[in-house]
């Protein structure tokens, strides 16, 4: 009785305090995370065959079939460090054209705090089900209200003076995801193979500020800028499967739908289709080894579908449509202008060596895509995701039903130039280099 009444407070606090702390600054593999749950995060991410804390549902939601009751609480310090640095201007600015001041800005704002929590109670030897809260982010920047020389707003020929990247004073993006993962998982044919599902519910919120200049481009010029914040909620579904190939082997596999997701209102002039920002689908693969009884090693295949959202995937220079006289490619149109992100496939590599004596010890390598191509960095300096490699390193310390895990990370600095689409000959370069260090505790029932 005293035990149930332990899980239920936990998890009501897990609720709780997730929902209290949802703000997320990680921009990894895109905007979603190098991985979940501190084990994972140790080892590169993986987690489709390999599932080892009640996180598991954020990677492959088979995983915690029959997985032991247990509550886990994370928090990680995450540290992005963002700039972009633009040539010269060489002329002075045409009609509709928008030259950056030259010179090298950094993002202020590089410090965070990301909690993650997730519980999961054993039914029987086959059957668990779980609740799982992970956060995602990354298009999150705050660049200062620099002094610089601006168009001239009357159409003049002549600079005027200003302040803000986009003349419009301090200026960035702030992304928050929190995805709600309730989920149910079952062993069949003798232990050997694991099904699990989860429906998914997504609470998310956006802010924007500094970019009210390109209020004549946009369709709701009101509802461009406002640097308020706007939420929404989403829904979707994940399913996922591990079996066992031979002793010591195994595969693993999930789907995540496309989290369906209400407008952004208040941002319906920057966005898609008024406001329109869903949540992309994901699928992947991975394999699993014990090359000793000490050594298991670990790889999976992970395919993020930012293409499906016209947000994120509509080229910035969709906004020349408008300017030929197509009103709906103005910001906030319906085939309006986005970050144009390609879609991003993503390699796994872990390795993991239990040490003895409640130690065990984990490294990983983690290669996505960068999802950002030359041709679209202006509108990317509000969210410069063009990481790549992503180092990472982690262990467990055991005592009795307690665990202590710890998870780095170090992903070295990436760079994306390519010419300023409102200013021609103007060449910009966006770039990010990422720190992460996470502690966990885990507490088995």
């Amino acid at each position: 009785m005293e035990a149930r009444i332990i899980r239920r407070s936990l998890v009501t606090v897990a609720v709780g305090l997730a929902m209290g702390t949802a703000g997320v600054a990680n921009a990894t593999n895109g905007y979603f995370s190098h991985g979940y749950g501190t084990k994972a995060k140790g080892m590169g991410g993986v987690g489709m065959a390999i599932s080892q804390d009640a996180y598991a549902p954020g990677i492959n939601p088979a995983g915690i079939a029959g997985m032991e009751t247990r509550f886990d609480a994370s928090v990680a310090y995450f540290r992005p460090e963002r700039s972009f640095e633009a040539s010269d201007p060489h002329r002075p600015p045409e009609q509709g054209e928008f030259p950056l001041a030259g010179g090298s800005v950094d993002s202020d704002s590089n410090n965070f705090f990301i909690p993650s929590l997730a519980f999961v109670q054993q039914i029987d030897e086959d059957r668990s089900w779980g609740v799982a809260l992970l956060g995602n982010g990354g298009m999150n920047t705050d660049y200062p209200a620099i002094a610089r020389d601006c168009p001239d707003p009357q159409g003049g020929t002549a600079p005027v003076p200003g302040r803000g990247v986009f003349c419009d004073g301090t200026a960035g993006v702030n992304l928050e995801q929190l995805a709600i993962i309730p989920t149910y998982a079952q062993k069949f044919m003798d232990g050997r193979v694991s099904v699990g599902f989860s429906p998914i519910i997504s609470y998310q919120r956006f802010s924007a500020e500094g970019i009210s200049t390109f209020g004549e481009m946009s369709e709701d010029p009101d509802n461009l800028s406002s640097g308020r914040t706007d939420s929404s909620w989403g829904y979707g579904a994940q399913v996922g499967f591990q079996a066992e190939l031979a002793e010591g082997a195994r595969v693993g596999a999930s789907y995540r739908s496309k989290i369906r997701a209400g407008d952004f209102d208040r941002y319906a002039g920057l966005f898609v289709d008024g406001g329109d920002f869903d949540i992309p689908s994901t699928y992947g693969l991975g394999f699993s080894v014990d090359v000793t009884p000490n050594v298991t090693l670990s790889a999976d295949y992970q395919k993020i579908r930012y293409s499906e959202i016209d947000a994120i995937a509509n080229p910035s220079a969709n906004i020349y449509g408008f300017m030929m006289g197509d009103p709906d490619s103005r910001f906030g149109g319906s085939s309006g202008p986005g970050f144009g992100w390609d879609d991003v496939n993503i390699f796994r590599f872990g390795a993991q060596i239990d040490g003895g004596n409640g130690w065990t010890w984990r490294v990983g390598y983690n290669r996505g895509e960068n999802p950002i191509s030359s041709d679209d960095v202006t509108l990317n300096i509000l969210a410069p995701a063009v990481m790549e490699d992503h180092f990472t390193a982690g262990f467990t310390r055991e005592f009795g039903q307690h665990e202590i895990n710890f998870a780095a990370m170090y992903a070295p600095r990436q760079r994306v130039r390519g010419e300023n689409f409102l200013y021609e000959g103007q060449d910009v370069e966006i770039e990010m280099r990422q720190y992460e260090l996470e502690i966990g505790y885990a507490y088995r029932f």
